[in-house]
């Protein structure tokens, strides 16, 4: 998990801390392994 600092303002008391947090976090796919679709031969390997 990540945790990222949070400043309270005024306006924000009363609410749920979630309601200002941004639930989408970049996805970091890896490299296809065993088992992967036929597509994955047509991936660039590194």
């Amino acid at each position: 998990k990540e945790f990222l600092p949070v400043k309270i303002r005024p306006e924000m008391v009363g609410h749920y801390l979630g309601e200002f947090s941004s639930p989408i976090k970049k996805v970091v796919h890896g490299t296809p392994g065993i088992g992967a679709s036929r597509s994955s031969m047509y991936v660039p390997l590194k």
